[in-house]
């Protein structure tokens, strides 16, 4: 994993907010600003890769409340909580997050997940029906590997989801 750096400074008075990303390697960006229900104030997904993006933003004009603003780089996630009061910025907490790591072999899946935040995080299989046939609740560990065992399983399609947190990553299974 590429190790994402996103600093967002706090305006002075009648300024802008700054907002800085950096990253290791030269990638593209994709920013998104959400409100707490979850609806999407403002996006945006760089074109060119790069090592640096660094913009000014005008959070003044929002409503008060709280909001995320996410960046993502490849499979890898950091988002920061944002309280907006009075057409004052603050940052809140950040939360990191990566993509976990799924490989099938001799039909067996195994995956790896770093749970940076040590969330709740519940390991899901669903048939082609979307029928529930396995569902465990995994340690709030840092280090989640686990494995699912498919060999006595029909065949068909099937549907492996990790949920941790407000994060649900999903991956689809074929057995012949």
């Amino acid at each position: 994993a590429s190790p994402i750096m996103v600093t967002i400074c706090p305006p002075a008075e009648n300024e802008l907010a700054s907002v800085e990303i950096s990253n290791t390697k030269m990638s593209t960006f994709k920013i998104e600003l959400k409100d707490d229900d979850g609806n999407l104030v403002f996006t945006k997904e760089t074109m060119a890769p790069a090592k640096s993006y660094k913009r000014d933003y005008d959070f003044s004009r929002l409503e008060d409340g709280m909001y995320f603003f996410t960046v993502k780089i490849e499979n890898e996630t950091t988002e920061k909580q944002l309280s907006i009061k009075n057409g004052k910025m603050e940052v809140i907490k950040e939360m990191k997050s990566l993509e976990p790591v799924f490989v099938m072999k001799n039909k067996e899946l195994k995956f790896s997940y770093l749970n940076f935040n040590k969330e709740e995080t519940s390991l899901l299989v669903y048939d082609n029906n979307r029928n529930l046939l396995f569902e465990k609740n995994l340690s709030p560990e840092f280090v989640n590997q686990h494995g699912f065992d498919f060999s006595k399983a029909p065949s068909g399609n099937y549907e492996v989801v990790l949920a941790s947190g407000n994060n649900v990553y999903s991956y689809d299974v074929f057995i012949d």
